[in-house]
């Protein structure tokens, strides 16, 4: 199974590699963007955001933290990410909002990263980072490849419209298939943040100074 998994990629990437570079692009140019809206933040707001993670640490790994809720939240907001994505890709005029899609992930990733690393000490900047890239780790690789599949499909629905030959249930089946791929990896990021993530700063905040 691993091969064949393997294999496919290998093969979906040689004959998209214009749209995973374009996607690619994008979530870069977003995280660019982010790095530069988190340099240029007033001082007053910067001094909010570093106490409001200072609490959030506090509160959600010291005291109540609920795993299956955070698990459940998390969850839902990654899968409709993916649907959104997955509904926008049998549009044609969903290629734009996709690629945007795309952008404010990387947005929002880079704005966290580049605030965490200009606003906190070194403990402080591991500490942040544990909390955000370990589900990252599997939730953007999967939301890019959702956003590649995206496009793919929805380019052939142009091609569709242009020469009626073109089959389009039998690549609507693997778009799926590769859509609900996508949605199993976000869910296990979900997992990630809501199990795994809360034990690493657990960890990291026991160690001595």
């Amino acid at each position: 199974m691993a091969r064949i998994m393997r294999r496919f990629r290998l093969v979906a990437l040689q004959g998209h590699w214009v749209v995973y570079l374009v996607v690619g692009l994008c979530f870069c140019g977003g995280l660019l963007a982010g790095g530069w809206a988190a340099g240029g933040l007033e001082a007053e707001t910067a001094g909010e955001l570093h106490d409001y993670l200072d609490r959030l640490f506090l509160n959600a790994y010291h005291s109540d933290f609920n795993a299956r809720e955070t698990f459940l939240e998390v969850t839902y907001n990654n899968l409709l990410f993916i649907a959104l994505i997955f509904l926008a890709g049998i549009t044609v005029i969903g290629i734009p909002v996709m690629l945007g899609l795309v952008a404010i992930r990387g947005f929002a990733l880079g704005f966290a990263v580049w605030f965490v690393i200009g606003e906190m000490g070194g403990p402080g900047v591991v500490l942040v980072l544990a909390a955000i890239v370990p589900q990252n780790l599997l939730l953007i690789p999967a939301a890019l490849f959702a956003a590649a599949a995206a496009v793919s499909f929805a380019l052939l629905l142009v091609r569709r419209g242009f020469n009626p030959e073109v089959g389009v249930w039998s690549n609507f089946l693997r778009y799926s298939a590769m859509q609900l791929g996508a949605a199993g990896v976000a869910v296990s990021a979900a997992f990630v943040e809501a199990y795994l993530t809360p034990r690493i700063i657990g960890l990291l905040m026991s160690l001595p100074d």
